[in-house]
């Protein structure tokens, strides 16, 4: 019998979907310049204008740059399928909890609209995508061969 998530990609794969998801979605909001893509959540502009939002969003999307890069890492370092399972466990726990964060100030039934429009999902809905690879992985077993 076919397991039912088997279409769903293994432990390496996944990190380096979401390490890829990550540079490319920071890259472009960089790329864009952070205080016009934040204009496009409707942003107040006082807010855009201050360059402790600035440093805040600075910040924010520089640690998901970074992270990005240590799950990519992780991704391809980490072979033993028990350290595999352990960093897919904590990583679905981490995922679960900034799915939370974009959800809730999404413009959405489940937010509170702090971002505005459409293009406030998104976040969430890319946090809910790397979420199901890793709870994917967090109920998987320990493969021998692993990678």
């Amino acid at each position: 019998m076919k397991k039912p998530f088997s279409f769903l990609p293994g432990f390496k794969a996944s990190c380096l979907i979401v390490c890829g998801l990550y540079v490319f979605l920071t890259g472009g909001l960089f790329g864009q310049g952070l205080m016009t893509a934040m204009g496009s959540y409707q942003v107040p502009q006082a807010q855009l204008d201050s360059p402790h939002y600035y440093d805040a969003i600075f910040w924010v999307y520089s640690e998901m740059l970074i992270l990005g890069l240590l799950i990519g890492a992780i991704g391809w370092l980490v072979t033993e399928g028990r350290a595999q399972l352990w960093l897919a466990r904590l990583l679905c726990a981490a995922q679960f909890y900034f799915m939370f964060l974009d959800f809730r100030a999404s413009d959405s039934a489940l937010g509170n609209a702090l971002y505005k429009g459409p293009a406030s999902i998104v976040p969430a809905l890319i946090c809910l995508v790397v979420t199901v690879l890793f709870l994917h992985l967090s109920f998987g077993k320990v493969d021998a061969k692993a990678g």
